[in-house]
């Protein structure tokens, strides 16, 4: 028993989290209703933006959550790696992200292409982990390559997982480079690296005439359960971190003087409390800004919020995060965009990914950086082609590069 609780601990107290979500899945769906919309799930394109709660129902895609996130409990405990502060924003990323693009079969085949990588480069698949997380960003590659063409299944699926594969073996070199363009001023570095694995798929893809179309697929109906069980999951953050840590208050004021920067681990530096403690702030303060704004809640906006909360424990907290997501709203407001559209309240939201700008420039520097954001996200979509999940993450490490850039030029000349 004490064995068991040590393990919830260390992970992050997931396992607790997914139980809760196991029991809701059948309390509002059946069974058959699961396995059937999970089938559902699974042979869908997946492009953005397909919510797999409108595909396949939300019992099918708790379902879908749980089995990734206990395929990557099982792996990380086979390769003896403990909860990171990257780790875990890896973890929440396949949390947010199973419930619009990422499911196990259109995994697979991108892990199988960064294990192919450690053989080939003779490197210890351990060490490949970051990558492997992050990897699934581009799952709607194998996806659409198999399902959303107008191919035979005999030649879409060898096609697709061909695809997945020559990703999975080209990220791992290409994230390690892409962190330098951007120099760690965006938390999203996989976005940016997956981003330029799209472009040129799709520029592939155009070129035989095989043109993407991307999707609004989405369901509200769910929302006040998913607002409920996000305000759920931060309380007993919230009431778990102050039991076992006597010490947390203390500790706060020293986060909020940290940038942000990558590579930032909260979770060496202070301990699992603070980190599940501030996941829960930023899981509050975007959930207050979609009440604030009288948003419908989908399973799209709900992943959302779960996958930038993951990064408490890597570069946000609520100093940071909160100045970038002014400027955010500042630009919407400015252009009329509506904040209510899914589109445009989750770009709202990963515009959080900029926080270690705030963080190290400070508050105008921040309120200008979510202010980019939100125009540049606007674009990137048809560029990238829709086969990158992180989509807001490859627009931040742009505005990153582009305003380091010019805010250190601007120093040098002082």
């Amino acid at each position: 028993m004490q064995g068991a609780l040590h393990y919830i601990r260390k992970t992050m107290y997931l396992p607790v989290f997914m139980l809760v979500l196991l029991v809701v899945a059948f309390i509002v769906d059946t069974p058959k209703d699961i396995v059937t919309g999970y089938g559902k799930i699974l042979t869908s394109n997946s492009i953005l933006v397909t919510d797999y709660i409108a595909i396949g129902g939300l019992g099918a895609t708790i379902v879908n959550l749980i089995i990734l996130v206990v395929a990557h409990l099982v792996l990380l405990k086979v390769l003896k790696l403990r909860m990171s502060g990257i780790i875990y924003a890896g973890m929440m990323m396949l949390f947010g992200f199973s419930f619009y693009g990422k499911n196990i079969f259109n995994t697979l085949p991108i892990f199988f292409g960064i294990y192919l990588y450690s053989r080939v480069n003779k490197i210890y698949f351990k060490n490949l982990i970051v990558a492997l997380l992050f990897s699934s960003g581009i799952s709607p590659l194998v996806s659409y390559t198999m399902f959303g063409f107008e191919m035979s299944l005999a030649l879409s699926i060898p096609l697709g997982i061909a695809a997945g594969i020559a990703s999975g073996f080209i990220l791992p070199p290409l994230a390690s480079h892409t962190m330098k363009f951007h120099q760690g001023y965006s938390v999203f570095n996989s976005g940016f690296a997956l981003g330029l694995i799209s472009i040129f798929f799709n520029a592939i893809y155009r070129a035989f005439g095989m043109e993407v179309v991307t999707v609004d697929i989405l369901e509200e109906k769910y929302h006040w359960l998913l607002t409920g069980i996000l305000f759920g999951f931060a309380l007993f953050y919230i009431i778990i971190a102050v039991i076992m840590d006597k010490k947390l208050i203390y500790k706060i004021k020293p986060l909020f003087k940290r940038s942000g920067r990558l590579i930032s681990d909260f979770e060496r530096d202070y301990g699992i409390e603070l980190v599940i403690f501030n996941a829960a702030t930023l899981i509050i303060l975007q959930v207050c800004v979609v009440l604030l704004f009288k948003i419908r809640m989908d399973g799209v906006i709900f992943g959302s919020i779960l996958a930038v909360a993951g990064f408490a424990g890597a570069g946000l907290h609520l100093k940071n995060s909160s100045i970038v997501l002014i400027g955010a709203v500042l630009m919407v407001s400015i252009t009329g965009y509506d904040i209510t559209s899914t589109s445009i309240i989750i770009s709202v939201l990963f515009s959080l990914g900029l926080a270690p700008i705030a963080g190290r420039y400070g508050i105008l520097a921040g309120i200008a950086a979510g202010a980019l954001h939100i125009l540049l996200a606007r674009i990137t979509v048809p560029f990238q082609g829709g086969f990158v999940l992180y989509n807001n993450g490859f627009a931040s490490c742009f505005v990153a590069c582009v305003m380091i850039a010019v805010i250190e030029a601007l120093k040098e000349d002082e």
